[in-house]
Parts: C-alpha cells; structure tokens; sequence
C-alpha cells in the first residue's frame, strides 16, 4: 500500500532577518557583531602585556646564556638554560591557555544567545 498526503495551510511565519548576527572581525577589537556588541582584543589588556613582556625578557635571557657558553662552532646547554627554557615553556603556555579560554567564552557567549544563523566575513586575518 502507498499513501500519498497532501496539506495546504496559510502560515504567517516568516523568517525575520534579525534573528541572525553578523561578525566583522577586525585588529583593534576582537570582533563586532550586527548587534552592536563589541569584543575587545585580549592581546591588549594589562595581563597580557606582562606576560608577553616577561617572555621577551626570557628569552633575552636565554641567548645570552647560550652566547656565554658557546663553545667553538657549537652551543653547551646549561642546567641554568634549561630552568629557564622550562619558565620560557611556562609562560607561553599560559599565554596560549589564556588567549584560547578568551576566545572560548566569547563563542560560547555568541552561541547562547541562539541565532538562526551566523555569518562572519571572509578575510584573511591572519595576514593582517
């Protein structure tokens, strides 16, 4: 047996253009939504500078130490050198554990307001 329905019904539903948020990623902010929420740039803030100030200061530290004890053509790895390759791995770390978590939650944030739809422009960012 087959059965084949059919129904007509006049619907008064049409999508609304305004339940969707639209994302301009930029330099000077994170991103700025259709909405008028703007995400600022983590790498902007207090936190973050210090760190990425003190892993410049790091590894400054490091190549002197390697130039100190250069040996001919060829370099000697300290006990000094690797204590502070592990602070350099340390820092680095948590500047990357930070700047992940940050863009997690504001993801996570755009997300839970439950658009029908996001768009975001197509840019190479990491070119600029």
């Amino acid at each position: 047996w087959w059965v084949s329905v059919g129904i007509e019904t006049d619907s008064n539903y049409s999508p609304s253009k305004t339940e969707g948020i639209g994302i301009d990623l930029g330099i000077k902010d994170l991103a700025v939504c259709s909405d008028g929420k703007v995400y600022g740039n983590i790498n902007k803030t207090k936190r973050i500078r210090q760190l990425e100030k003190k892993k410049r200061r790091l590894q400054r530290k490091i190549s002197r130490k390697y130039q100190m004890n250069k040996e001919g053509s060829r370099y000697k790895k300290t006990r000094n050198i690797i204590k502070s390759e592990k602070q350099l791995l340390k820092v680095s770390r948590r500047l990357t554990n930070i700047r992940h978590n940050y863009i997690h939650q504001i993801t996570s944030e755009i997300v839970n307001r439950k658009p029908m739809f996001i768009v975001l422009e197509d840019l190479n960012v990491k070119g600029m």
